[in-house]
C-alpha cells in the first residue's frame, strides 16, 4: 500500500511523507538540490507539513534556467529566485543555509536572502552537534569529509556511507534526517523534475 502511494504521489506531481515523518517529535534537517521553478510549490508544501529546524540548499536555486550558459536570462532568473527564497525563509526554520551553485547569482542572491547563510564554494556547519559539510559540487567535499557531507550537481554520483561517513546528494533525492536518532529518509523529486532541470519537456506520464 505504501508503495502504491509513493507512485501515485509521484506521478501527480508531489511527494509521499511517510507517517513516521508526521508523527516525529524531533528536529528534522531537510536538504534538496538543484530546484527547478515547478518544484517550488511542492516545496512550499513539503515545508507547511514537515516543519524542518534546518534546511540545506546545494545550489543551482532554479535549476531550469541555466545561468552559466544563458546568462542574458537573468530577470527570469530573478523573478524565480525570488520564489524560493521566498518559500524558504517564510517557513519555520530556525536556520537556512544555501550553497550556490554554477547556474546561481552570488549578488542577486545575496541582494535577496534577509536571515539564509549563503556559502559560496563550500563550508563546515554544525547543527545540534553533527558536523555537516555543505557545497553544491562532489568535489569540493571530496577534499575534507565530515560525519555528514551534503552536494548536488552531479546526477551520476550516488548518495553512499563510507568509512562511517554519510554522503547525501541532494539532486537524486530529497533528503531529510531526524537529528536526535540520525535516522534518514530519502523521498523522490515528483514526477518530471529532472526533465525540468534538462530542459526537456513532458507530455502525459
Amino acid at each position: 500500500m505504501i508503495n502504491f502511494k509513493k507512485l501515485f504521489y509521484y506521478l501527480i506531481g508531489s511527494v509521499y511523507i511517510p507517517e513516521e515523518l508526521f508523527n516525529s517529535n524531533e528536529k528534522i534537517l531537510l536538504h534538496i538540490s538543484d530546484t527547478p521553478s515547478n518544484f517550488f510549490s511542492v516545496l512550499n508544501y513539503l515545508l507547511s507539513k514537515l516543519k524542518p529546524t534546518y534546511i540545506v540548499h546545494t545550489g543551482d536555486l532554479v535549476d531550469n534556467i541555466k545561468l552559466e550558459i544563458y546568462p542574458y536570462r537573468l530577470d527570469d532568473y530573478i523573478k524565480k529566485v525570488n520564489r524560493i527564497i521566498e518559500i524558504l525563509e517564510n517557513s519555520s526554520a530556525k536556520n537556512i543555509y544555501l550553497a550556490l551553485g554554477n547556474h546561481d547569482n552570488k549578488k542577486v542572491v545575496n541582494n535577496i536572502t534577509k536571515r539564509s547563510h549563503i556559502i559560496e564554494k563550500s563550508g563546515i556547519i554544525n547543527i545540534e552537534d553533527i558536523e555537516i559539510k555543505i557545497s553544491h559540487f562532489p568535489n569540493e567535499i571530496k577534499n575534507s569529509t565530515t560525519q555528514y557531507n551534503l552536494f548536488g550537481h552531479d546526477l551520476t554520483i550516488n548518495s553512499k556511507i563510507e568509512d562511517e561517513k554519510i554522503y547525501l546528494n541532494g539532486i537524486l533525492s530529497i533528503n531529510i534526517i531526524l537529528l536526535e536518532s540520525k535516522k534518514l529518509f530519502t523521498l523522490p523529486y515528483p514526477y518530471g523534475t529532472d526533465d525540468s532541470r534538462l530542459g526537456r519537456f513532458r507530455i502525459g506520464f
